[in-house]
């Protein structure tokens, strides 16, 4: 069995210019739809999320 390796808490999981890359890329598509818009900031707010939980 292998055993987890500890991240190091002074090191982000995530740098800042790769979340703005990530966030970039995803209001970079316009929204033609509210819909489209729900689906544009669920997607943000997961890697927005994911970024917090794991730094």
């Amino acid at each position: 069995m292998v055993a987890p390796k500890p991240q190091d808490p002074s090191r982000p999981s995530i740098s800042p210019e790769e979340l703005a890359e990530k966030l970039d890329g995803i209001f970079d598509e316009p929204a033609g739809s509210l819909a489209a818009e729900a689906e544009q900031l669920e997607a943000a707010h997961r890697i927005l999320n994911d970024a917090l939980q794991n730094n």
